[in-house]
């Protein structure tokens, strides 16, 4: 188990003092943040006192990270509504505990999640113009007789989680690209139908990341039916964000080519990409695990996830 003093903060709801804000921003990071999220000096210290408060008064939570950094990461997921970065904290925190199979010990070391990082089949390609990470998901390159939905998605959760301290990301937010081209029936009867809704909710209400946009590529007939039932559970903004590719081609007219890997036209190794994901998750390693002493009474966050009589459905039992 990690050491608080060894990663630099502290789970302690209400510490006798509290870790202040340095800011590392950049001239054009700054113009994003005030641009997109409304955020300068003072409404950024004026939210992280009020969040404090907030945890610190909050009968349910009863340990959490108050440094500004994981802070910040609910406050711009929401642009400063201070209600909003406050509800989605307390479902991040109850999401970890009924959830434990996907976001607990996410450790770097552990075997599947090092065999799943040697697949090459998740790429974080780095910042485009805009200001936003872009990550490429290649589906292919997962073993689905090998891995279950529980492992793609503890290794899926580990790989954000070491980028949600990251200000550039909090800032401009993310791109998700997700290649099923060569994606088998196998890939898709992973995932039950709550797996699916579990997922949407906590990526509309848990989880501190801000989607710009994401490009699903090639997806087969039985995967066109999952994205129908991406869009059934996804927010009417989230929605708008999502396009479809039939191939390659067409996804390349609105995605930034210099970024991808070789394969794709790009300029990256993807090799070189991983390597650099690898250093970032062992650097990580720490700050990952002491996660798990992040604690709050779930018992009156229960009914809001659904942990639902459909749990042994396996989503590949509901195509025709």
């Amino acid at each position: 188990m990690a050491s608080k003093e060894s990663v630099g903060y502290s789970v302690e709801k209400c510490p006798k003092e509290y870790q202040p804000y340095s800011c590392n921003l950049t001239d054009r990071e700054r113009s994003h943040a005030k641009d997109q999220l409304g955020e300068d000096d003072a409404i950024r210290e004026q939210a992280l006192q009020n969040m404090r408060e907030w945890i610190a008064t909050h009968p349910h939570i009863r340990k959490c990270r108050t440094d500004p950094t994981f802070l910040l990461r609910f406050l711009r997921a929401r642009k400063y509504n201070l209600a909003e970065a406050c509800e989605t904290l307390e479902r991040y925190l109850s999401m970890r505990q009924v959830f434990r199979i996907w976001f607990e010990t996410l450790d770097p070391e552990d075997k599947y999640m090092k065999q799943l990082l040697a697949t090459e089949g998740a790429l974080p390609l780095g910042v485009d113009k805009h200001g936003r990470m872009i990550a490429l998901v290649k589906v292919r390159n997962f073993d689905a007789t090998k891995y279950t939905c529980h492992h793609l998605g503890r290794f899926t959760h580990m790989a954000m989680e070491a980028f949600y301290d990251d200000e550039q990301v909090q800032i401009g937010g993310g791109v998700a690209i997700i290649d099923c081209q060569d994606a088998t029936m196998a890939h898709f009867t992973l995932f039950k139908l709550s797996d699916i809704r579990n997922f949407m909710e906590c990526l509309k209400h848990a989880l501190p990341v801000r989607v710009q946009e994401v490009h699903l590529i090639g997806l087969p007939r039985i995967g066109a039916a999952i994205g129908d039932l991406i869009l059934n559970f996804a927010s009417a903004e989230m929605k708008r964000r999502i396009n479809f590719h039939a191939n390659l081609s067409d996804a390349l007219k609105l995605l930034d080519v210099q970024l991808l890997p070789v394969e794709y036209g790009g300029t990256q190794c993807a090799r070189e990409v991983t390597e650099r994901l690898r250093d970032r998750l062992a650097a990580s390693r720490e700050v990952l695990l002491l996660l798990d002493e992040l604690e709050i009474d779930g018992a009156p966050y229960a009914g809001f996830w659904n942990q639902g009589k459909d749990e042994d459905v396996e989503f590949g039992m509901e195509i025709d």
